[in-house]
């Protein structure tokens, strides 16, 4: 089953927050639409399952089609169909990046420059300092919190969107959310610079040989069960 309330995010970013150790840390992104409807982009930097580390790749002069196709201003959260010749992301038959080129990095260590918060905080802080840069988050959205403020940035009612990575492959334990085109990402458009900058992230218990309708890991390629060490038994005369 395909994850639930796929789309994309565009919307100015206002505000930030790492998350240190935890279970399941996260890079929150705080945002405002041209409405004024405050969201939360909660990013993974750990994945639940070893190897625990994410593959990361930033393009900094990201050129695709799918550019054309995001609306220019912050207008907050578009849903979008999952097919190809869409706004929608497929890292595997997208054309969006080259996989030999992607990386991993710890969640969060001591010292500069060094873990995944780090360079999303590079890209997010550039964004935030930039007063015409768009952000688009890519992925699903929660349901909006009416009477309950968000629990990161304190906005009400809380409001956001999560899954801000690839979507297919997954192993047995989340392969309920597989699909096709509805991978999550993060797009940053500087206009004044007429750049774009791109972020895609991945779990490395996910595989890139994925069905075409289903998104699931194809059979030849899932993970085979680690062999049991059998006991010698002697036999006796």
């Amino acid at each position: 089953m395909p994850i639930a309330h796929y789309g994309v995010l565009a919307a100015r970013p206002v505000d930030r927050r790492r998350e240190g150790a935890s279970d399941t840390p996260h890079y929150q992104i705080h945002l405002q639409d041209s409405a004024g409807t405050h969201f939360r982009a909660a990013v993974n930097v750990q994945s639940q399952q070893a190897p625990s580390d994410l593959r990361y790749l930033v393009d900094e002069d990201f050129t695709h089609p799918v550019t054309a196709l995001l609306p220019a201003a912050p207008v907050g959260w578009t849903p979008l169909p999952s097919a190809p010749d869409t706004a929608a992301l497929d890292f595997v038959r997208g054309k969006l990046l080259d996989r030999a080129a992607l990386h991993t990095l710890p969640p969060d260590r001591p010292g500069a420059d060094n873990d995944l918060a780090d360079l999303l905080d590079r890209q997010v802080l550039r964004a935030i300092d930039d007063p015409d840069a768009v952000v688009y988050v890519f992925g699903q959205r929660w349901p909006t919190e009416p009477t309950v403020p968000d629990k990161v940035f304190g906005f009400k009612p809380g409001n956001g969107v999560h899954d801000v990575h690839m979507n297919q492959g997954n192993s047995k334990r989340f392969s309920k959310d597989d699909g096709v085109w509805q991978d999550g990402a993060l797009l940053i458009h500087f206009p004044g610079r007429s750049r774009w900058t791109a972020v895609f992230l991945a779990f490395q218990s996910q595989s890139w040989q994925t069905d075409d309708h289903t998104g699931h890991t194809l059979p030849a390629h899932l993970p085979k069960p680690r062999p049991t060490h059998q006991p010698h038994r002697p036999t006796h005369a």
